[in-house]
């Protein structure tokens, strides 16, 4: 027999920045709402530290703005692009009627203010606690099984839908979705304290060898600098690598910034993550669903990440919110079937966008192509830098500006080296974006038209 104080409505797994961000949006509707997080401890990362402004603007969506505050989280309004000693800005754009902003902060400061303000919500319970089964009644998901962290006591949660969102290594994922993920790339980790920004309170993408490295500030006194390794294992703390940080990369940072750099450097405080390629391969499951990094990864170097979960919180808690109580177990089992079915539309252009990117900068044609192309500014720069705030989803308008990149970058190749590298070109950026666009539901004619591209070149 279960107990009235074992149901609710939601039942959440994790209560990071999708977890935490869903709860919240629900729990302000009076949705009963119970969430369950291995530790409430805040622990430190080095990504999820910068949302882009189409993230604020769902965060404005769900008039949950108000989370950005009283953390000394910065604003940015838009990108510094270096390469080989040169350089230039491209912001966001603004319009009469609203100012385009980014914010950058350290990841855990944003997790623990959500926190908080779940603590205000009478409707929602925060558990500390680490779940170990979802619980089934006849091939349905009926909710969780947990042990509290502190008393090690095991207490079973029902609810009408269970949603798993335990990040990049979810223990729940297999059995839900098809795990495709791929390891891309590693990134490395440093603060840099009281660093001078040649552009302050913005991006900084720093186009270098062998792989980009990204600044950006994280509070008023700190700035984080992301470096890329496409290796297949973690970069490890060594001399070596002291030496590798001061004499490859630390020559192609800005002047600016050099001095943080070696600060950082001595003080060895190095935190690395890995950076995965998953694309959202959901399976149907009655009373369950996947958002987040549980179900879909891109590589960070957009900083999509956030945006796109917080696209999905929308979404999903839009669908949600509908759902008549006297049927939602039907309801929940067909707005989980929507919402897999329709979710693709706003976040394909984000993580299409990322690892193409990702795949220009390691590109050593594309990478100088993409740079002089958004150099040339106006529509060249503005447009782009609009699918990469996700200010724009357009993912037709993403094509045209991913090709026109590699149409640029032939047309300044020398005469003499133009044919067969041109050819190469054209076939580095199908190969790249391809299987990235197919990927992400598209229609039938951009199937056909992408299948016939590879063929060609």
């Amino acid at each position: 027999m279960r107990k009235s104080s074992e149901n609710f409505d939601v039942c959440i797994i994790g209560a990071g920045i999708a977890g935490g961000t869903l709860a919240a949006y629900l729990g302000k509707q009076g949705l009963k709402v119970c969430v369950v997080e291995k530790s409430l401890v805040e622990q430190e990362r080095i990504v999820g530290e910068l949302l882009q402004p189409g993230g604020v603007m769902k965060l404005k969506e769900m008039s949950m703005e108000h989370l950005l505050e009283g953390f000394d989280a910065q604003p940015v309004y838009g990108y510094g692009l270096f390469m080989h000693g040169d350089s230039f800005q491209v912001s966001y754009s603004s319009t009469k009627d609203k100012e385009v902003v980014g914010y950058g902060f350290r990841n855990h400061k944003f997790i623990s203010r959500i926190r908080a303000y779940l603590k205000t919500l009478p409707s929602v319970c925060l558990i500390e606690g680490t779940v170990n089964e979802l619980v089934e009644e006849n091939g349905r998901v009926e909710g969780i099984r947990y042990f509290t962290k502190v008393e090690k006591e095991e207490h079973t949660i029902y609810a009408g839908l269970t949603v798993v969102c335990d990040g990049m290594f979810s223990l729940f994922r297999e059995g839900l979705a098809i795990n495709e993920k791929k390891l891309s790339s590693y990134f490395m980790g440093l603060v840099l304290k009281d660093c001078k920004l040649p552009y302050p309170n913005h991006g900084h993408v720093i186009v270098a060898k062998p792989s980009p490295c990204l600044v950006y500030p994280i509070s008023s006194t700190e700035t984080r600098i992301l470096i890329d390794f496409p290796q297949t294992e973690a970069p490890r703390k060594s001399m070596e690598m002291n030496e590798y940080l001061n004499n490859t990369i630390l020559p192609q940072l800005p002047a600016s910034i050099k001095p943080s750099f070696i600060s950082a450097i001595e003080e060895g405080k190095f935190k690395v993550m890995p950076n995965h390629y998953f694309p959202a391969k959901p399976m149907l499951k009655p009373g369950a669903v996947l958002i987040g990094d549980s179900l879909n990864m891109r590589h960070p170097l957009t900083g999509g990440g956030m945006t796109a979960a917080l696209t999905d919180i929308k979404l999903l808690g839009d669908l949600v919110k509908a759902v008549d109580k006297s049927k939602s177990n039907i309801q929940f089992d067909e707005i989980v079937k929507t919402f897999y079915q329709t979710r693709h539309k706003q976040n394909a252009t984000i993580n299409i966008l990322a690892d193409a990117l990702y795949g220009v900068m390691r590109n050593e044609d594309l990478k100088v192509a993409c740079y002089d192309y958004l150099k040339r500014g106006g529509v060249y720069a503005e447009e782009p830098v609009s699918l990469l705030s996700a200010v724009s989803r357009d993912q037709d308008l993403l094509l045209r500006h991913f090709f026109a990149v590699a149409l640029y970058g032939i047309k300044n190749l020398p005469n003499i080296k133009r044919i067969n590298r041109s050819r190469r070109m054209l076939h580095d950026a199908v190969d790249i974006v391809s299987p990235l666009v197919l990927n992400e539901n598209p229609g039938l004619l951009t199937k056909y038209a992408f299948k016939v591209s590879r063929a060609i070149f």
